[in-house]
């Protein structure tokens, strides 16, 4: 009879380590692989459409987003078209605030004209704002919105 409880008592010892073991395992496997998910911003762009061919000194696409801004909120703001993997060079973006404290991501007509969009298309426009300070668990937020190009007729 001591034998079959020897038996059971290791058992059982051999099946708690290993759940243990286990147990402690899983976190140091886990731990900093979670893939990281923006928070989600509502994007609009005005104007919705663009003629490609205007321009003109500081002729910019608005981008309003629904997202708190001041000089201290945001760190970097990047914009992508169509799923491109290159942002637009910063140097074509502005970042300004709209009179409720909105951020506004301005962008400058020639980033559109030097992305070489196709016209009569609608277009994506990605924006993605990195927070200096984290806000409801948010590193940084991510909208999309739509713009629209034409251009003269025959290209």
């Amino acid at each position: 009879m001591s034998k079959a409880i020897f038996k059971k008592v290791v058992l059982l010892s051999v099946f708690c380590i290993a759940m243990i073991s286990l147990a402690l395992y899983l976190p140091m496997t886990c731990y900093g692989q979670e893939e990281y998910e923006p928070c989600p911003m509502r994007v609009e762009v005005s104007p919705y459409q663009v003629n490609i061919d205007s321009g003109g000194v500081e002729h910019y696409v608005r981008v309003l987003t629904y997202t708190w801004y001041s000089n201290t909120d945001t760190d970097k703001t990047f914009v992508y078209i169509n799923d491109n993997e290159d942002p637009i060079d910063s140097n074509y973006i502005k970042l300004t605030r709209d009179s409720i404290g909105h951020l506004v991501v301005k962008i400058d007509l020639i980033a559109l004209q030097e992305a070489g969009l196709e016209v009569d298309t609608t277009h994506d426009l990605k924006i993605v704002a990195g927070l200096k300070v984290p806000t409801d668990d948010c590193v940084e937020k991510e909208g999309v919105g739509e713009i629209y190009i034409i251009g003269k007729k025959g290209k």
